[in-house]
């Protein structure tokens, strides 16, 4: 449940650093937070 939880807590911040990613000049700086929140997730929720 706690998974599921963050799960959407992230695609939020995800969707956020996309559209700050459309109105920016440099719009590498919000792929780079949207990308990065979904490699951190993936990163904690997978077995390592």
């Amino acid at each position: 449940m706690r998974n599921v939880i963050l799960f959407f807590v992230i695609n939020i911040i995800v969707v956020v650093g996309f559209f700050a990613a459309l109105s920016m000049k440099t719009p590498w700086v919000g792929f780079a937070v949207a990308f990065g929140v979904w490699l951190i997730y993936l990163w904690k929720t997978t077995d390592h």
